[in-house]
C-alpha cells in the first residue's frame, strides 16, 4: 500500500523543519544502511529535551561548521549520522 500522507512523525518534522528538509531525508532512504529520517527524529527528539521547536528546527535547516557547513538535513542525506548526533549533542550542551 502506498501512503502519501506523512506519518505522525513526519507530519511533526516538517512542521519543525519544513517539507523541504523532509523531502531532502526521504531521497536518501534506498542509499545508505539507516534511514535519514529516522535518524533526524532521534536527533529531533534529543533537541526537544533541551530547546524549543524553533531553535530545533534553525538548527537542522541552518549550516553547521562541526558538519563543514553543511545543514544536519544535508549531512544525513549524505549519510553522516554518527557527526550529526554529536553536532547536536554538542550544540545542546552549548545552549542549554
Amino acid at each position: 500500500m502506498y501512503r502519501d500522507d506523512p506519518l505522525d512523525d513526519e507530519a511533526e518534522l516538517i512542521a519543525i523543519a519544513g517539507e523541504d528538509a523532509v523531502e531532502t531525508l526521504r531521497a536518501g532512504r534506498d542509499e545508505l544502511d539507516r534511514d535519514p529520517l529516522g535518524v533526524a527524529l532521534d536527533v529531533l527528539r534529543v533537541l526537544q529535551g533541551w530547546v524549543d521547536d524553533d531553535a530545533a528546527g534553525r538548527w537542522l535547516t541552518s549550516p553547521q561548521r562541526r558538519l563543514e557547513s553543511r545543514t544536519p538535513v544535508q549531512a544525513l542525506r549524505d549519510g553522516a549520522f554518527e557527526e550529526v548526533e554529536d553536532a547536536a549533542q554538542a550544540w545542546v550542551a552549548a545552549n542549554a
